[in-house]
C-alpha cells in the first residue's frame, strides 16, 4: 500500500509546475490518493498523543498552541492502538525514505544552486512531523534554520472551513533585507503577497533561502485544529 501511495506523490510532485513568485515554490493539489487521505483523516492522532513544541526542545520560542508528534519510534510510540500501527507502517516507512529527499532536491536543484545553498555532496537527512495547530497559533515571516533544504507542508483538514489559514508568502519592504534563517521577524516590516489556502489534500514546498519569507498569520477560530504533516529535508548536523 506504502508503495503505491509513495508513487503517487513522487508523480504529483515531478507533474506540477514551479511557481516564481515571490520565490521558488510549488503548490501540489491532490498530492495523495483520496483513499490515503481518507484513511489520513481517520487515523488523525487523539489530542493527547501530541506535545507542545515549545516542549520538544525543537525550538526557541515558539507558540505552545503549535502540538506535534516526531516521526521517530518514540514520537510514534505515542500514539494510540491501531493509529500507531498505520503511521509507522503506512505513512512513515515512505515518508522517511530517501526518494522523497531525492525528488523534492530534484525540483529545486536550480533554485537551490542559484542561492548557493547547492546540497550535493552534503550529508542530509529528513525530519517529519504530525501537526496539530491550535486556536492563537500565528508565526511571523522567517526564513527556517541555516540547515534546512527543502521544507514541505502536507495539508490535511478535513474541509476547506480553515482555508484562509494557509501559508503566507512575503516580501519585505526594503528591497535589501535579506535573512539567513532563525529569527521571526515583525510583519509589519512585510508586505503579505499571496496566502496558498488550507485546503484538503495540498502540499506547498519550497527550498531554504534567504528570501523565501513565510509564516501564518493569527488563526483566530475558537476551537479550530490545523493540521499538517510537515518534512524537511536538513543538512546533517556534525557531531
Amino acid at each position: 500500500m506504502s508503495s503505491s501511495v509513495e508513487r503517487h506523490v513522487l508523480e504529483r510532485i515531478r507533474a506540477t509546475s514551479i511557481e516564481t513568485a515571490p520565490f521558488p515554490h510549488c503548490v501540489v493539489d491532490r498530492v495523495f490518493p483520496e483513499d490515503f487521505y481518507e484513511d489520513l483523516l481517520e487515523n488523525w492522532p487523539g489530542v493527547e498523543s501530541f506535545t507542545a513544541i515549545t516542549d520538544t526542545g525543537r525550538v526557541k520560542g515558539g507558540s505552545s498552541e503549535r502540538r506535534v508528534i516526531a516521526f521517530s519510534d518514540s514520537g510514534l510510540a505515542r500514539i494510540e492502538g491501531a493509529r500507531r500501527r498505520f503511521w509507522a507502517d503506512a505513512v512513515s516507512r515512505w515518508l522517511m525514505a530517501p526518494e522523497l529527499a531525492f525528488v523534492a532536491i530534484e525540483k529545486f536543484a536550480y533554485a537551490l544552486t542559484e542561492s548557493g545553498a547547492d546540497p550535493r555532496g552534503v550529508p542530509l537527512a529528513a525530519d517529519g512531523l504530525i501537526v496539530s495547530d491550535r486556536t492563537h497559533y500565528a508565526i511571523g515571516p522567517h526564513t527556517d534554520s541555516p540547515r534546512r533544504v527543502v521544507s514541505l507542508l502536507f495539508y490535511v483538514p478535513e474541509d476547506d472551513t480553515f482555508r484562509r489559514f494557509g501559508t503566507c508568502l512575503y516580501v519585505p519592504r526594503d528591497p535589501g533585507f535579506r535573512c539567513p534563517g532563525g529569527p521571526h521577524h515583525d510583519v509589519g516590516q512585510f508586505e503579505r503577497v499571496k496566502t496558498i489556502e488550507f485546503l484538503p489534500n495540498r502540499l506547498v514546498m519550497f527550498p531554504k533561502s534567504d528570501r523565501c519569507f513565510h509564516g501564518v498569520e493569527r488563526v483566530d477560530l475558537p476551537g479550530i485544529e490545523r493540521r499538517l504533516l510537515i518534512y524537511d529535508v536538513q543538512r546533517r548536523s556534525a557531531r
